[in-house]
């Protein structure tokens, strides 16, 4: 059975870097740009995407004031990471990942509510996420747990790096 702990720092560093944080996906948000605004078109892509990062690295998340790690015999199978309260009265949730084999088991819901808890135990009025359009299942995910898109940014990643032509997309909900 899986337990939700506190982050230790420096002793989790290496056991965070062999997560995985990657997702494969069949489906895709398109961003289409209409006059002063944008369309979001679900689309279906063939061969199935499949999205890797470098592995976590503990020390700029040692930083943030919340950082949880999902253990489950011995071994890391999730992680989430969020900040302070902002002066809009936010909270980012930095990081969020559940391991591939592990997904669609309720650990990623389970850290969700964490960050929430840590939100309200702030006083903040909402907790938000950054994802990229290509993320469906993250998409998916924060929608099931009410998040909300709250806007996006098709300039945020580097035209010539890893996310190349991915846009970013906000995600909110009130806590």
């Amino acid at each position: 059975m899986w337990e939700i702990r506190p982050a230790r720092w420096p002793q989790d560093r290496a056991r965070l870097a062999s997560l995985d944080t990657g997702f494969v996906t069949d489906r895709i948000y398109r961003v289409v740009t209409a006059d002063l605004g944008f369309l979001l078109r679900e689309e279906r892509v063939d061969p199935p995407l499949r999205k890797t990062y470098d592995p976590l690295t503990g020390e700029d998340l040692e930083r943030l004031p919340f950082t949880l790690v999902v253990e489950d015999d011995n071994a890391v199978v999730g992680f989430a990471a969020a900040g302070d309260i902002e002066w809009n009265g936010r909270v980012h949730l930095w990081h969020l990942y559940v391991a591939p084999e592990r997904r669609g088991l309720g650990i990623g819901r389970a850290l969700v509510e964490q960050a929430l808890a840590h939100a309200r135990r702030l006083g903040a009025r909402a907790l938000y996420v950054e994802t990229q359009n290509v993320n469906y299942p993250a998409i998916q995910f924060y929608r099931r747990l009410g998040f909300t898109l709250a806007g996006l940014d098709t300039s945020l990643y580097d035209p010539h790096g890893p996310g190349a032509g991915e846009v970013a997309l906000y995600l909110v909900r009130d806590v």
